[in-house]
């Protein structure tokens, strides 16, 4: 299926300058330096706050929005994330498009992985204009195919990313544990030496 045909892809706001943050701000901007692969965003508190309001700008994130990169350089840079959280004044800068799903049958969890996944970033390579700095157009964004299996194979798909996401935090656990371990063996020998 075509990307257009189960979502509606909105470009992220331009701004005529830089963005200014103002602490006082209302509004909260989702940059592309906010964007972590595979780490839903749930938080909205590290958002840069901003002291403006883009009046009849379409684009502010709703809760399960798929964000992706708009801009890159290099094979990988177009990462993609979900907007998990509640917000109502979260919008995203022109460094990142909105795929916002229309269509009941694809989650947008699944959305994601696929365009983080191999298949789908060599997909969004094949569609990059530009040399130096790549650039992600949304028109042909939009006409992206994606395979959309039936929900329960997406949901085995997320389902499996969940699992592998918990067993690298055991991992990583179990390495801090065994950097504790040699520290404080490092700590005993050195103190039975003075």
């Amino acid at each position: 299926m075509k990307l257009k045909d189960i979502a509606t892809v909105i470009a992220g706001y331009t701004f005529r300058g830089a963005i200014t943050p103002d602490k006082n701000g209302d509004l909260l901007v989702f940059q592309a330096k906010d964007l972590i692969r595979n780490m839903f965003v749930s938080d909205v508190s590290a958002l840069t706050p901003i002291a403006f309001d883009p009046a009849g700008y379409a684009g502010r994130l709703k809760k399960d929005d798929v964000l992706v990169i708009a801009r890159g350089m290099k094979v990988g840079a177009f990462r993609s994330t979900v907007f998990k959280s509640d917000a109502l004044n979260v919008i995203a800068s022109s460094s990142v498009h909105i795929i916002r799903i229309t269509d009941p049958s694809v989650l947008p969890e699944y959305v994601s992985h696929y365009l983080n996944s191999k298949n789908g970033q060599d997909s969004l390579s094949e569609i990059v204009t530009g040399s130096y700095i790549g650039a992600l157009p949304r028109r042909l964004l939009e006409q992206l195919k994606i395979p959309v299996p039936n929900l329960q194979k997406q949901k085995t798909i997320i389902d499996l990313y969940h699992n592998m996401q918990m067993q690298l935090k055991i991992l990583d656990r179990k390495n801090e544990l065994k950097q504790q371990i040699l520290d404080a063996t490092f700590t005993n020998i050195t103190k039975s030496h003075d």
